[in-house]
């Protein structure tokens, strides 16, 4: 008596007709190898399944990340045709023909459109003059001569009445010492718990009893993150001071 359990494989017909050599052919399995070739049938089965699912999503990635490239470079052509018609703005703005000259040439268009007066300051007209500059402050110099005398007979020039005067707009900057004198007070009552003595308080400081001011840090601040002056030049310019 066989042990286990038979298995019968038919085969499907031919198109002729004819049955493989194997049709009718039996094959005995034991349960443990019935058992593991299901096993494994139904793994396959799942590792299947598996990819398949696999795949989907790797579609559904690629049908949203075409997606997204396709509405990145539709705003990528939106920013480009923004930009070359702002380029074609300033160029038509710069290179173009001028709306005062094109609006001239309309409304004469047989006459030169050149005007005969040159622009500027006319010939003979009375000009404005130099803006003077009163608010700034004032530093009188009085010039005078060491012996105004006559270069042919010698004889010394008497004082004329006024004086001719004129103007000329300077910069000062040197550094100075600021030496402060803070006034002490003494107590004059006999009250508790007050001091004896008191002093005016210091000035603002920037650093606490640094020796540099307020004014000489924010002129290094400026000219080192504004102006983009190095420091070695900064420094070469204050030597030059002493």
């Amino acid at each position: 008596m066989r042990s286990g359990s038979d298995i019968t494989c038919v085969a499907s017909a031919t198109s002729k007709g004819k049955l493989a050599p194997f049709a009718q052919v039996l094959v005995t399995l034991t349960k443990e190898e019935h058992i593991q070739l299901r096993w494994e049938a139904n793994s396959w089965k799942r590792q299947h399944q598996q990819a398949l699912t696999r795949i989907e999503q790797l579609k559904a990635d690629h049908r949203l990340a075409m997606e997204q490239a396709a509405q990145r470079e539709a705003a990528l052509r939106s920013e480009l045709e923004k930009a070359e018609g702002k380029i074609r703005d300033l160029q038509k703005r710069l290179f173009g023909r001028k709306s005062e000259r094109s609006s001239s040439a309309e409304k004469a268009p047989g006459v030169d459109a050149k005007s005969p007066r040159p622009r500027g300051q006319q010939s003979g007209a009375a000009g404005h003059g130099r803006a003077r500059e009163s608010h700034l402050p004032a530093q009188v110099e009085t010039i005078e001569l060491d012996c105004p005398h006559c270069p042919a007979c010698g004889l010394g020039y008497a004082d004329f009445p006024g004086t001719e005067d004129s103007e000329i707009l300077e910069i000062d900057v040197k550094p100075y010492r600021r030496v402060i004198r803070r006034r002490r007070y003494r107590r004059t009552c006999q009250c508790p718990g007050t001091p004896g003595i008191l002093t005016a308080p210091p000035p603002a400081r920037l650093i606490p009893r640094g020796k540099y001011g307020v004014s000489i840090w924010v002129h290094l601040l400026l000219s080192k993150f504004s102006y983009g002056q190095p420091t070695h030049r900064l420094l070469r310019d204050w030597s030059d001071y002493e």
